[in-house]
């Protein structure tokens, strides 16, 4: 018998007229919704604040050196505390599809997207449930261990400072996935006694709290931050496909985020850090859900020597629970039986150390870092008629450790050239699959391991032929070993069945890139030309004979090495100035993503990567004006795209507008209203083979307070 019982709530008959109502909570209407919004914003307005300056913010991910993002040798978009406040997004990975290049999986958001669909990419390098792009957290990845996804929910906008999104080959100092690049979150820190608070209410039953405090006495430091959202949800099925099994699907979680540090001198520094997360979602019909129950713990600390060096290292740990359950449907969505029960429980342990030289002319890097994953998938199976079948555990170990050295050599005051090469050893061993029928017969495989000895060098040059302008160019390689995941669990989305593959290779990328940055006055564009080929892309293949894991009469995928794909375009930012309270930032990304070559299957050679759009495109326009109102709108477009691998299932463009507005009520309050899909556009974001349709989120509003103490 499966082992979850939280969907039996659902568990109600059906008669005649459809299902029996569901349990929901109370929905809050639109008319009421704005009236507290406008009743919050009239209130006494806050005296004049400081005229918003323009300063190049200091980044650290692309060298993983202190530098100004002007000087970064890659195509750097730093999103502020300000930019973080001034949006309508309610998760991190909605605030970063502004980004050129940024993209999840699928286009929903993680506001109640399955986890495993929250894999993220940038410049569409593969978009699949793993990331092509590493996503840190202070130096520490946070991708899941087990399957490479980002739980955006663990990850509380109130406590973040800046957010670093580094697009290009990011590996030869960052190592494993980061092939499209890098996202790295930098958290507040506790520098003084403080608090910050921040609570709103919306539609569709969408609540979200927030608290962060901080203490600093003498050389201790301590921030402590804990959030809970939960939203009633929406429908996840287009309307003319909807039957009785749909509901709505809903989420809520729960976050903790703690902080100590010890700062001895201004030459020594250490912290210890803790996170628990918490997480129950239902996946828009009665039998399918999932939860995660996680924790996390580093620790770390720099050291500046005597003779100019600086020491850096952390130590982190990572243990996982992932539950969740999948089913076969009918096609006219009257019935559903659980086809899939599964548990996964995961552990990583890895550690990191850096250090630093400078010289008059030279800045050297060199360190080392490891990771160890393990985990496993047991399931329960059922036939479409309900009956038992057996169950299943397939899992395996990861090992993977690498050594790097960089040199940025400033060759002059207007040109500079970085050069840096990594080398990782990956080990995959214990592989196994046990298959259990209910007589108790049991089916036993290992697998062979497999290990790799793989090479990331980049070199990078900015030249600034005047001091408007700043030319950029480099070429890199990058890798990614299969996760375990992809090796040996399979997945179902209703009634597409993709198997594992055992047999796996990594993922290596050769690229390069050109780019100019020019500032005139008030405006400031950038325009970068990138090309990559990814030897060996994992992707999801329709398989033409049924693989014995994809029972009648499902669509059988697998997940199988391409040859060779290439992914080449040109993305643009421009940011326009016309007043001190007005600002006007545009973005567009094209790309051509195509396989190249694919001897498995050469039908797939010549079409479009699934789930890369050719164009995407954001335009957002801003007010800051503390004294009367601080408002911004946001539209964002993703082009046509493809659900499948033979291009045979399109989702077509869609324009998607957001609207903040805020006001300050004192000098330590503020209240906002924000508007995600003002005009409630139905944005196709996923289709399986028999024609279902699923959508993303429809009109959001919410409204809320930020207080600071």
């Amino acid at each position: 018998m499966p082992r979850h019982r939280r969907y039996l709530r659902y568990l109600q008959p059906l008669d005649a007229r459809g299902p029996r109502t569901v349990p929901r909570r109370r929905r809050c209407g639109r008319p009421a919704l704005i009236g507290l919004l406008l009743l919050a914003l009239a209130g006494p307005s806050a005296g004049h604040a400081e005229e918003p300056r323009r300063l190049d913010p200091v980044v650290v991910t692309s060298t993983r050196l202190e530098q100004r993002a002007s000087e970064a040798p890659a195509s750097v978009t730093v999103l502020t505390r300000e930019d973080i406040e001034q949006s309508a997004s309610q998760t991190v990975d909605e605030l970063l599809r502004q980004v050129p290049g940024f993209s999840l999986f699928r286009r929903s958001s993680s506001l109640v997207t399955h986890p495993t669909a929250q894999g993220m990419s940038l410049r569409g390098i593969g978009p699949s449930g793993a990331s092509r792009a590493l996503v840190l957290v202070d130096g520490i990845p946070v991708n899941d261990p087990f399957g490479g996804w980002v739980y955006w929910s663990r990850l509380p906008m109130l406590g973040i400072d800046q957010i670093e999104v580094v697009r290009g080959g990011g590996s030869s100092v960052w190592g494993n996935g980061a092939l499209g690049g890098v996202v790295q979150v930098l958290t507040a820190r506790p520098t003084e006694r403080g608090a910050a608070f921040e609570a709103s209410y919306g539609t569709h039953d969408t609540a979200n709290v927030d608290l962060l405090l901080t203490e600093a006495r003498g050389p201790f430091r301590l921030l402590l931050e804990g959030n809970w959202f939960e939203t009633g949800g929406y429908p996840v099925v287009s309307a003319s496909r909807r039957g009785p099994i749909d509901i709505d699907a809903e989420s809520e979680h729960r976050t903790f985020n703690g902080r100590v540090e010890w700062v001895p001198s201004t030459d020594a520094s250490f912290f210890l850090t803790g996170n628990v997360f918490d997480e129950d979602r239902l996946n828009g019909t009665r039998l399918q859900v999932n939860d995660t129950r996680a924790g996390s713990a580093a620790l770390g600390g720099r050291l500046r020597t005597g003779g100019g060096s600086d020491w850096s290292f952390h130590l982190y740990t990572h243990l996982q629970t992932f539950h969740s359950t999948f089913t076969s449907q009918a096609d006219d969505r009257t019935s559903e039986t659980l086809s899939l029960d599964q548990t996964v429980p995961s552990t990583a342990v890895g550690g990191t150390v850096a250090w630093i030289r400078r010289f008059v002319a030279h800045t050297l890097l060199a360190g080392l870092d490891a990771r160890w994953t393990e985990g496993e998938t047991d399931e329960d199976r059922f036939a479409p008629s309900g009956a038992f079948l057996g169950t299943r555990s397939a899992g395996g170990e990861q090992a993977l450790g690498g050594v790097y050295v960089q040199d940025v050599y400033r060759v002059g005051e207007r040109w500079e050239v970085t050069a840096g090469v990594r080398g990782d050893y990956w080990l995959a061993y214990d592989g196994f699959r046990h298959d259990r029928a209910p007589a108790g017969t049991t089916v036993r495989r290992s697998f062979s391991d497999i290990d790799r000895l793989l090479v990331s060098p980049r070199l990078a040059t900015r030249w600034s032929p005047t001091d408007t302008t700043d030319v950029r160019a480099s070429i890199y390689q990058g890798f990614r070993v299969p996760t375990i995941n992809e090796l040996y669990r399979l997945f179902r989305v209703r009634n597409d069945v993709t198997a594992a593959n055992e047999h796996l290779r990594p993922e290596r990328l050769t690229g390069g890139e050109v780019g100019v940055q020019q500032r005139w006055g008030p405006f400031e564009g950038r325009v970068t030309g990138f090309w990559n080929e990814v030897k060996d892309l994992v992707a999801n293949v329709t398989l033409a004979s049924r693989l014995p894991d994809c029972p009648a009469p499902t669509t059988c995928r697998q997940r199988q090495n391409l040859d060779l794909a290439r992914i080449r375009g040109v993305e643009s930012e421009l940011e326009y100035r016309p007043a001190r309270d007005w600002r006007i930032v545009a973005s567009h990304l094209y790309t051509d993503a195509r396989v190249v070559n694919a001897s498995q299957e050469r039908t797939l050679e010549g079409r479009r990567l699934a789930q890369v759009p050719e164009h995407g495109a954001a335009v957002s326009v801003r007010y800051q004006n503390p004294a009367v109102v601080n408002a911004s709108a946001t539209a964002r477009f993703v082009g046509r795209q493809f659900e499948d691998d033979q291009n045979r299932l399109p989702l077509g463009p869609s324009w998607v507008f957001d609207v903040q507005v805020s006001r300050a009520l004192a000098k330590w309050a503020d209240a906002f209203v924000a508007v995600e899909n003002l005009f409630d556009e139905s944005v196709t974001v996923g289709r399986t083979s028999e024609g279902v349709v699923s959508i993303g989120a429809p009109f959001m509003a919410r409204a809320g307070v930020r207080l600071r103490f």
